[in-house]
């Protein structure tokens, strides 16, 4: 307890020191802010990011509740101001202003990180447009190829079709021998309904449609067959 007592003029004296340090500070000024964690940073005094079309009202330090940091020339690669509120600073001390050797050198470094910067970004937005450019090539080869695919694909069905279409015709070929049967069947059942003799279940089916479309393909195959074999025999 006699210590503690002891200790109260110090204290006393310690917070009556920042109280002045605070009334001295202005815009500007390059400060050491110590945390209440223990944590330090250091940057210059400035005013808060507002709308530049408001005029800047003069700054007293000693009466705001938070004060706001540049550490653009503190920490070089970062760009930007930090807000701290005053419950959260145990000491601020004011530092001595960096000298022009000093500037130039941090101004450089700067510079050279910002220059690196842009060639990163170029380089990230050249090789992005060349990645898109390659997935929209990619893309239209296999939009191509899916075509092709199905283009085979519809080709061979087709063919298929055509294939088993010729089958059938020449199996009617056989059914209906065109010795016997052909386009004069049609007259023939025709002249039999006006003497109204029955037509026969091989004359119905031989006139349906379907059936006249398969036998007329499976025909004219044959006679192309036939006409080839002549040729190929002179």
């Amino acid at each position: 307890m006699k210590y503690s007592l002891l200790l109260l003029p110090f204290l006393a004296s310690t917070l009556a020191a920042q109280d002045d340090l605070w009334k001295t500070l202005s815009k500007g000024d390059r400060v050491a802010v110590t945390f209440r964690s223990g944590n330090m940073i250091q940057g210059q005094l400035t005013a808060k990011p507002a709308d530049p079309r408001i005029p800047e009202a003069p700054l007293d330090f000693s009466q705001m509740s938070e004060i706001t940091l540049d550490v653009s020339l503190e920490y070089p690669g970062l760009n930007g101001t930090l807000s701290i509120p005053r419950k959260e600073i145990k000491e601020i001390r004011k530092l001595q202003n960096m000298d022009k050797a000093t500037l130039e050198r941090i101004n450089a470094e700067i510079a050279r990180i910002r220059q690196q910067a842009a060639a990163d970004e170029s380089a990230r937005r050249a090789f992005e447009n060349e990645k898109d450019s390659a997935l929209k090539k990619a893309r239209a080869a296999a939009e191509k190829l899916d075509k092709s695919s199905a283009d085979l694909k519809n080709k061979g069905a087709a063919a298929l079709k055509d294939l088993e279409d010729l089958q059938k015709g020449l199996d009617l070929l056989k059914k209906f021998p065109p010795g016997q049967y052909g386009p004069n069947t049609a007259k023939d059942v025709a002249d039999k309904a006006l003497r109204k003799q029955p037509v026969t279940a091989l004359e119905s089916e031989f006139l349906d449609p379907e059936t006249q479309r398969l036998w007329n393909k499976a025909l004219d195959y044959q006679k192309a067959l036939d006409t080839k074999e002549k040729a190929d025999g002179k």
